[in-house]
């Protein structure tokens, strides 16, 4: 038989005296929980737990208020009054009113008027009124009067204020501000959305900003986006143009008539090649709404061959167009264009290697660019 050697035999001894300290300190605390219990209140000013039911407040945990309460694993209350703090996860009852904070998450059966700050999740039955910070996910079923910070998804029935997240925010309905890495979804909306992909909604009473902006009607405000799409107030047109630059051009518009986007992509032969994009407004002239006015402005990305790091040749157009429709579906445009060509990629001479301006009015050479300015016009068909 071997015995165990005096440095084993230390630290054993020292194994145990911490085990009984820890066995000592958490009787101590079940007594006084159980002690507490004795005296059937429902707030307590203080309350410490290592998990339910070992802490203070004993088996009767789910049945008290506490005002500040920390437990250093989990807890779990009927209701925090002031300060919660806990090492991995906090479940209460009823009602948080102050600061709810855990490693992991947080969960609450009623309303939070506060602070939740989880590192993983927060999730409320009832509604929020203040702030929810979770490192992955805010889900609320009610509704929140406050921010939702998180850092991949925010869910609300409700939201007046603010969701932020860093993929992902829905809410059946929005007073105030969606921000998302991604995508914002949302019932009828009132105030901004802004995404990096796309926007939902459904009545809108504000801006939606993203590439893919979806909304069932606008009813005030504007979508800003490469893509928009009002299924009731909207419209979707493309046409074919030509114009004193690009002769062979297509153009796909996407919005409201008070403002919508474009996509353009045209050629010049084998010479050269353009793509932009651009916003424009439809006014009306009739209450037919047979004639109309539509200003644009677009930003056109003038390509031959390969380009050296550095070099670009943009061209800028305003265009004063005038429209009649044919019919529903088909109609025509024409009017003048103010041009404005900036280009880097100089010959020798330091004219434009793609030399697309006609008799400009305005040649100049400043640093490594040439500008140049003209009148011109652009015509085409819509549908």
């Amino acid at each position: 038989m071997r015995f165990p050697s005096f440095k084993n035999r230390f630290k054993m001894k020292t194994q145990n005296r911490y085990f009984y300290f820890y066995y000592i300190v958490f009787y101590l605390l079940a007594i006084i929980g159980y002690s507490q219990e004795t005296q059937n209140t429902d707030t307590r000013t203080f309350q410490l737990s290592l998990v339910p039911p070992i802490g203070t407040n004993g088996s009767l945990s789910d049945q008290v208020s506490n005002k500040i309460s920390l437990n250093l694993v989990a807890g779990h209350a009927y209701g925090v009054e002031a300060v919660e703090v806990g090492g991995f996860y906090n479940r209460v009852k009823k009602d948080v009113r102050g600061v709810q904070v855990s490693g992991f998450g947080n969960q609450v059966g009623g309303e939070v008027d506060g602070l939740q700050l989880g590192g993983f999740i927060n999730i409320n039955k009832g509604q929020v009124h203040g702030a929810q910070v979770a490192g992955f996910l805010n889900l609320v079923s009610d509704g929140v009067k406050g921010w939702q910070l998180g850092g991949f998804t925010n869910i609300s029935k409700a939201t007046q204020g603010l969701q932020v997240a860093g993929f992902n925010n829905h809410s059946e309905g929005t007073e105030g501000i969606q921000l998302a890495g991604f995508t914002n979804t949302s019932g009828d909306l009132d105030g901004l959305q802004l995404a990096g992909f796309v926007n939902v909604a459904k009545e809108v009473k504000g801006v939606q900003l993203s590439i893919v902006n979806i909304a069932d009607s606008v009813a005030s405000g504007v979508q800003f986006g490469l893509l928009n799409i009002s299924k009731k107030n909207g419209f979707i047109s493309p046409a074919i143009e030509s114009d004193d630059v690009i002769p062979y051009r297509l153009t796909f518009r996407s919005g409201l008539d008070r403002f919508y986007s474009l996509l353009t992509a045209g050629m010049h032969g084998d010479d050269y090649w353009s793509y932009g994009a651009g916003f424009g407004s439809r006014v009306f002239l009739s209450h037919k709404r047979a004639l109309f006015i539509n200003p644009e402005l677009g930003w056109h990305h003038i390509h031959k061959d390969r380009v050296k790091p550095g070099e670009n040749s943009h061209l800028v157009k305003l265009n004063l167009n005038i429209g009649y429709a044919l019919f529903k579906h088909l109609y025509i445009t024409g009017g003048p264009t103010l041009n404005l060509y900036i280009s880097s990629r100089l010959d020798e001479t330091g004219k434009p290697v793609i030399d697309i301006a006609n008799d400009p009015f305005w040649d100049e050479k400043r640093g490594r660019n040439r500008y140049q300015m003209w009148i011109g016009y652009t015509v085409g068909i819509g549908f």
